[in-house]
């Protein structure tokens, strides 16, 4: 049904069904196979790690910056998404959760993309805002 919530209960946002076909239809890359899904459950998953993570890991992290300060939750996970889907972002098991790693040359790429010359500051400070691959591997296990 257009428009129904598809994440109706729990402590994470609603987003409709027409928000994920609206995020889903530019995933060419790493997350493509998702649009054309027969369990819409496994999407439904994905969009409910991308919001923990985009709405509980990064939320103080962007909390100073003047544009995702305003900007709402469903603009960073379909920003997150985007980024997996092309490579930039990688999803990363951590004990038994999901975490969203930014790539080495993440900041390089975006800015060497035209299509988000009139986002790169954002985008920047995205990336900036999430863990690296080096900054993952540096902190010390948990007992």
């Amino acid at each position: 049904m257009p428009g129904a919530a598809i994440f109706p209960e729990g402590p994470t946002p609603k987003v409709s069904a027409s928000t994920v076909r609206d995020f889903s239809r530019l995933w060419t890359g790493r997350l493509a196979h998702y649009r054309l899904h027969r369990n819409p459950e496994h999407l439904e998953a994905l969009l409910t790690e991308a919001l923990r993570f985009a709405g509980l890991h990064m939320e103080n992290d962007l909390s100073g910056s003047s544009y995702w300060s305003k900007a709402p939750l469903a603009r960073r996970v379909a920003l997150l998404l985007y980024l997996v889907d092309k490579g930039v972002v990688a999803r990363v098991p951590v004990q038994g959760r999901v975490v969203y790693v930014a790539t080495e040359g993440s900041a390089a790429w975006a800015a060497c993309q035209p299509s988000m010359t009139s986002y790169l500051v954002p985008t920047l400070e995205f990336l900036a805002a999430m863990p690296t691959g080096q900054s993952r591997q540096s902190r010390p296990a948990r007992p």
